[in-house]
C-alpha cells in the first residue's frame, strides 16, 4: 500500500483531478489513432520473423539488444497487429511509469494535490510529443527503472531501520532489483548509467560498505542471471554467431556515426520540437544539485544526532536518476528525439517534489509563481490537443479505427505521405506477391511489409539506414540484393531527396 501524505481531498486536489480527467478524455483518443513510428514498425516486423521460425539478427538485422523484439514477440500475439492496440499498451506501461513518479516525493510532504499535478505535467509532455517518441525502447526502460528505484529506496530503509537483518535478505532483495535493472538493460543498455549513479549514492547515504558490497553481489547476480538468460536464448536460436558479428563488425560505423548526427541544425530542430518542456532541465538540474547538497548535509546530520531522513534519501536517489539520465542521453546516444523523453519526465517529478517539499514549509514566491505561470501559457499556446484542426478529430478518433486519411492528419512529425502509401499498398495487394519478393529501399516504406503480411526481400529492414551508417559494408548490402527473389522495388522519392 502506498501511504497518501493526506486523508481528504482538498479543494485544489478535486480541481487538479478534474483537469487530469479532461486532459485524459481530450489527449487518449487522438493519442491511440496515430501513427506507429518506423523504429516500432520495424520491430513488430523482427518479431514476426522470428514467431514464424526465423533467426534474430541472421534473417533480420538489428544494431541493438533483442530486449525490445523480446517485448513485441510476447505482446503482439496477445494484441493482434493492430496499431491502435500497441498504443494502448503504450499508454498502460507509461501510466505505470506516471504513477511511480507521482508517488515519488509522498515522504517529502508532496500533498495529493501536488501528486496529480505531477501526474498533469508528465501525461501533458508525453502527449504533446510526436510518434517518433511513443513505444520506443528509452520510455519503456522506464517502467523497470522505476521499479529498481523503488527497490533501490526500500532496501535503504531496510539497512539503516534494522542493523540486525539477515545477510540472505538483503542479497535476495538486491537480486530482484538487478533483475529489473536487467530487463531494462536488455532493451537500452544506456540505461547502466542512471543504474551506476543510483547505487552509488545509495551506498554515500548508507555508509555501511561491508552491507554494500553484500548489497552489491546480490545486484550483479541478479543481473548475471537475466544476462545469462538471453545469452542461452540467442545461443538456442541460432542467433548468437550472428548478434557478435553485428556488435563487433557492423555496430562500431552506427555507433560513430552519432558524432555526425549532432549538428546545431538538428539540435535547434530538435529543441523546437521539444518546446516549452526543454526548459524545464535548466531548472531542473540545479535543483538536483541542491537536493545532492541537501542530502549530504542530512547525512551529516544523520551521523551526529542518529536521526535518518527518508524525505532527504528519496530527493537525492531521484536526482542521481535524473542528472544519470540526462548525462547518458546527451553524451553517449544519437540526436533522436525518442532518446529524451524519460529525462524530461524526471526533470518534472524533480521539480514537482523540490516545490512540494518547499509549499509544505513557507508559501512559494512570487517569482517561482510568475516562472510557471508563464511556462502554463507556453505549454498551453503549443498543445497540438489544443490546436483547432486537430481537437476536431477528436470524435472521429472516437468512433472510428485508424486509416491512412486520419493517421496523415494526427502525424505530428510527418514521415511518410499515409495516402500514397495506401495507393501503392493497394496497388501491391493485389500482384499476389510471396516473401522476400518486395522491397521497400526506404525506411519509411517498413509499414508496407506488415499490412501486406509479407517478409522482407533482404533481411535489411532499414535498408536506406544502414546504406548510410554502415559504408564499409555496402557490399554485404549489394550482395544481399543480389541473392534476394524481389520482384518490385518500392521507393519514397521525397524521402530519398527529390522534392514534389
Amino acid at each position: 500500500m502506498i501511504d497518501l501524505p493526506d486523508r481528504q481531498f482538498s479543494l485544489g486536489a478535486w480541481f487538479a483531478s478534474i483537469i487530469l480527467l479532461f486532459l485524459v478524455i481530450l489527449c487518449v483518443p487522438l493519442f491511440i489513432r496515430m501513427p506507429l513510428a518506423t523504429d516500432v514498425v520495424l520491430y513488430d516486423v523482427q518479431a514476426e520473423t522470428v514467431l514464424d521460425g526465423g533467426t534474430l539478427y541472421q534473417d533480420m538485422f538489428e544494431t541493438n539488444l533483442p530486449g525490445i523484439v523480446w517485448l513485441h514477440m510476447l505482446i503482439r500475439p496477445i494484441i493482434g497487429i493492430s496499431s491502435d492496440a500497441l498504443r494502448c499498451v503504450d499508454l498502460l506501461f507509461f501510466t505505470g511509469s506516471v504513477t511511480l513518479l507521482a508517488f515519488w516525493s509522498r515522504r517529502s510532504q508532496l500533498s495529493i494535490t501536488g501528486m496529480l499535478w505531477v501526474a498533469i505535467a508528465l501525461y501533458a509532455f508525453y502527449f504533446s510529443l510526436s510518434e517518433w517518441c511513443h513505444f520506443q525502447r528509452d520510455t519503456i526502460i522506464l517502467l523497470p527503472s522505476l521499479g529498481a528505484l523503488w527497490m533501490r529506496r526500500k532496501q535503504l530503509d531496510r539497512l539503516l531501520a534494522d542493523k540486525q537483518i539477515r545477510v540472505a535478505s538483503i542479497w535476495g532483495w538486491a537480486f530482484l532489483e538487478g533483475l529489473l535493472w536487467a530487463t531494462a538493460f536488455w532493451i537500452k543498455p544506456f540505461v547502466a548509467v542512471p543504474a551506476l549513479c543510483v547505487w552509488l549514492g545509495s551506498v554515500w547515504l548508507l555508509g555501511q560498505w561491508r552491507r554494500s558490497l553484500l548489497d552489491l553481489t546480490g545486484l550483479l547476480s541478479g543481473g548475471l542471471f537475466l544476462g545469462a538468460a538471453g545469452i542461452a536464448w540467442l545461443w538456442q536460436t541460432g542467433a548468437w554467431p550472428w548478434f557478435l558479428e553485428t556488435f563487433l563488425e557492423w555496430n562500431p560505423e552506427y555507433v560513430a556515426a552519432r558524432k555526425s548526427g549532432w549538428t546545431l541544425m538538428r539540435f535547434a530542430q530538435f529543441l523546437y520540437r521539444f518546446y516549452p518542456w526543454f526548459l524545464l532541465n535548466l531548472i531542473a538540474v540545479p535543483l538536483a544539485v541542491i537536493m545532492l547538497k541537501d542530502g549530504w548535509k542530512a547525512r551529516r546530520k544523520a551521523e551526529s544526532e542518529d536521526v535518518s531522513s527518508p524525505a532527504s534519501r528519496d530527493q537525492s536517489l531521484l536526482a542521481l536518476m535524473y542528472l544519470g539520465w540526462l548525462f547518458q542521453s546527451m553524451a553517449f546516444q544519437h540526436l533522436f528525439d525518442y532518446v529524451h523523453p524519460p529525462a524530461h519526465l524526471l526533470a518534472i517529478t524533480v521539480i514537482g517534489g523540490y516545490l512540494g517539499s518547499r509549499y509544505s514549509q513557507h508559501a512559494l514566491g512570487w517569482g517561482w509563481k510568475s516562472g510557471m505561470a508563464l511556462f502554463l501559457l507556453l505549454v498551453v499556446l503549443t498543445f497540438p490537443a489544443f490546436k483547432p484542426d486537430r481537437a476536431r478529430l477528436w470524435k472521429t478518433c472516437l468512433l472510428q479505427s485508424s486509416d491512412a486519411e486520419l493517421k496523415a492528419k494526427l502525424a505530428l512529425l510527418v514521415q511518410v505521405d499515409w495516402e500514397d502509401l495506401a495507393a501503392v499498398r493497394e496497388f501491391l495487394a493485389e500482384q499476389q506477391l510471396k516473401d522476400r519478393e518486395l522491397h521497400c529501399y526506404n525506411s519509411t516504406l517498413i509499414y508496407l511489409y506488415p499490412e501486406l503480411g509479407l517478409r522482407p526481400a533482404t533481411r535489411f529492414g532499414f535498408f536506406d539506414s544502414v546504406l548510410v551508417f554502415c559504408r564499409k559494408h555496402r557490399g554485404d548490402l549489394h550482395q544481399a540484393i543480389q541473392d534476394s527473389p524481389q520482384k518490385f522495388i518500392v521507393t519514397d522519392l521525397i524521402e530519398s531527396g527529390f522534392n514534389r
